[in-house]
């Protein structure tokens, strides 16, 4: 058993026992993280000690959540044991541990940075609502002429996966764009039309096919992407938002000039704990407490919607590609993900058992 730490007010420590691999992990390890940090965001385990009393977690509980990989000796998730805030996390119901078989628990893990990003995205970026009756809500409510219309650039990443479920679920029209091999499993998750991303035709087509689209969640954000989400809005708006994850690009900024407005989100602000960001952003206290409070309703063990939304199999988590070798053999999935290799999938490790 490992020894007891001392812990600050409101955290817990983890034993690690699944994770997945994102992008932003591979970014950390081989261009970002400094000498000594622990890599690895999305994780889930075992709450082994808890600083003071939180409503909805306990000793004991399996939970999932992320951390700030890369940036911090004691946070990062490829390790045996993290330290986490216990509001931050979300329990994970033992009925679905026993009917998802092997990949349960890496499938939890997997809502860590995607759940996260587009949570803030869609919630409290573009504002976008939950049903009321959420507690006993079993299928997505039904869709009208009146619906809105939600456009998830590239909706086979992983945020691109949870941005379909929650806004479908939030009462939304989603299209969005793919590989058309992924199309038939986009539509399984309630996308509602997918386009092929190659065709260059493709921004144009959804422009005049939908003509009141003011909202696009962009999961790729570099390389012409936000451009193309810009050109994609309907031609009849007078004002638009594109939410961006990484930074805005110039020529989408002009090209959006004056209605449509380009937001930068990262959902490192919903950790709680100020950070520099590149060369010259600082996100101070202010704005990382406002985030995370946000995020909290999500979280705090059983009491927040992950907690009731994976338990009743609403939204589900990314497809699990399991990889063996455990924490010595992560490198080598990184740069996987760097060479372009997983679709639809996230890359899934077994830490401890």
């Amino acid at each position: 058993m490992r020894a007891l730490r001392t812990l600050e007010d409101h955290k817990i420590l983890v034993k690690v026992e699944k994770v997945t691999l994102n992008p932003t992990d591979w970014k950390h390890a081989f261009l970002i993280s400094g000498a000594g940090n622990t890599l690895g965001c999305d994780f889930f385990g075992t709450v082994v000690q808890v600083r003071d009393p939180v409503e909805g977690v306990e000793v004991g509980d399996k939970v999932g959540g992320f951390v700030h990989g890369g940036k911090y000796e004691d946070r990062g998730s490829f390790a045996e044991y993290l330290v986490t805030d216990a509001r931050l996390v979300y329990k994970v119901d033992p009925g679905f541990l026993e009917e998802g078989g092997e990949d349960s628990g890496h499938e939890a893990a997997s809502f860590g940075v995607g759940g996260f990003t587009s949570v803030q995205a869609l919630y409290h970026r573009l504002g976008l609502r939950l049903p009321s009756d959420l507690e006993s809500l079993r299928t997505p409510p039904p869709l009208s002429e009146n619906s809105p219309t939600l456009l998830v650039w590239s909706g086979s990443t992983s945020v691109g996966q949870f941005a379909i479920q929650l806004a479908r679920l939030s009462g939304h029209r989603v299209i969005t764009t793919s590989n058309p091999r992924n199309h038939d499993y986009l539509t399984s998750l309630g996308a509602h039309e997918c386009f092929d991303y190659r065709d260059e035709s493709v921004p144009e087509t959804i422009s005049s096919k939908y003509p009141n689209l003011d909202k696009a969640l962009d999961c790729i954000s570099e390389k012409g992407t936000q451009s193309l989400c810009v050109r994609s809005l309907g031609k009849g708006i007078s004002k638009g938002q594109v939410i961006v994850l990484l930074k805005p690009e110039k020529e989408a900024i002009q090209l959006g000039q004056p209605q449509i407005e380009i937001v930068h989100i990262l959902a490192y602000t919903a950790l709680g704990r100020p950070f520099s960001y590149g060369r010259s952003a600082y996100y101070d206290q202010e704005r990382v407490d406002k985030d995370s409070q946000d995020m909290m309703e999500w979280c705090r063990g059983d009491q927040g919607h992950f907690y009731r939304l994976i338990k009743s199999g609403l939204v589900k988590g990314n497809r699990i590609k399991l990889m063996s070798g455990g924490l010595e053999a992560i490198q080598e999935g990184l740069v996987y993900i760097r060479d372009g290799k997983v679709s639809a999938e996230k890359l899934g490790y077994t830490i401890s058992s």
